[in-house]
């Protein structure tokens, strides 16, 4: 028995028009964020936004799937239209391709080779509140830790064993405003001071016996939401502070940032040759903020930098109740 149906080639396969629908709508965030991330923002509300192009350029993934399988149906099929699908889907690719080169590097472990015993370098956003108790237990294992938003009354809070094991801080303790402040347990003395800015910032060589003086920074610009242009004024100021350091001493800087590697403000500290610590050590998509709440941080604002003398082998982030910042700790050594 002979059929009087035919397959026409020229039929819409089923449900193609969905599958251009929602590959378009998916693009176009990662679309966006792919912009973001070529064209950084100076204006504050699009520095807010562009806090989250990881999950934006991850968008290129469901958006090539969809396109993809759209451009094959429709090429099978022989449906006007094609070349433009086919366009859109090596878009995708590209931008695909683009988001894999720019992420890629935070996963892939530094190859250089380690010539000094570790040190380890912790840095917490106390935000005023944590729990001291927390930050003593957080800290044992540190041989420097970097507090912002350290008040004077929240520093006398420490106990005595955080003092015995960590006996040099700098700035001394007085009376303040909430600030930045550097613990060792090694000698310190004080550094160049940074420049003014709307949250105190400190500076200090700290004579370690794994790398010998070691320039540690504590920063914490200020944010977007500051507004008049603070956030990227602030972060220009601390750029061209450190650009003026003596090279002959390793630098680590390490605090609250207020921006996310992908952020022209952390961009360009990482053209003028320093390293994240979690990229150094492959430690992925770190998120520190915000923390201690029903859902997981979303993004990493505080990290740890090294200059190309130093390099970094471990890094985690933890927790402690208390702030809304999740705090970092680094592993570096000498390479």
């Amino acid at each position: 028995m002979t059929s009087t149906h035919r397959r026409n080639p020229h039929r819409r396969p089923r449900g193609q028009a969905w599958l251009v629908v929602l590959g378009v709508l998916v693009a176009i965030p990662a679309a966006f964020a792919t912009w973001l991330r070529v064209l950084p923002p100076s204006s504050d509300e699009l520095a807010k936004v562009a806090s989250f192009i990881p999950y934006g350029l991850v968008m290129w993934v469901p958006a090539m799937v969809l396109l993809g399988t759209a451009t094959i149906r429709s090429w099978r099929h022989h449906r006007p239209g094609r070349v433009v699908l086919g366009v859109l889907s090596l878009l995708a690719a590209a931008g695909l391709t683009a988001a894999a080169a720019w992420e890629a590097p935070a996963f892939i472990p530094d190859r250089r080779p380690v010539v000094t015993p570790p040190l380890t370098v912790i840095s917490l956003n106390v935000a005023g509140t944590a729990d001291p108790t927390a930050v003593t237990q957080a800290a044992a294992g540190a041989d420097v830790v970097v507090f912002v938003e350290a008040s004077e009354g929240w520093r006398l809070s420490l106990s005595e064993r955080f003092y015995q094991w960590f006996p040099h801080q700098a700035p001394p303790m007085r009376t303040m405003d909430v600030g930045s402040v550097i613990f060792s347990r090694y000698p310190l003395r004080a550094g160049d001071l940074p420049p003014s800015n709307s949250f105190q910032l400190s500076a200090a060589i700290v004579d370690t016996p794994q790398l010998g003086p070691v320039r540690v920074a504590a920063v914490h610009p200020c944010n977007p939401y500051c507004g008049d242009g603070l956030w990227m004024r602030e972060a220009a100021h601390l750029r061209s502070w450190l650009a003026g350091r003596d090279l002959t001493i390793p630098t680590v800087v390490a605090g609250d940032f207020n921006s996310v590697d992908d952020h022209s403000t952390m961009r360009d500290l990482y053209a003028d040759g320093f390293r994240s610590a979690a990229n150094l050590a492959g430690a992925g998509f770190v998120r520190t903020w915000p923390a201690n709440r029903r859902i997981p941080p979303l993004i990493g604002i505080d990290h740890i930098l090294v200059d190309g003398r130093l390099t970094a082998t471990e890094f985690a982030a933890f927790e402690v109740p208390g702030t809304d910042h999740l705090g970092v700790q680094a592993v570096i050594a000498g390479t």
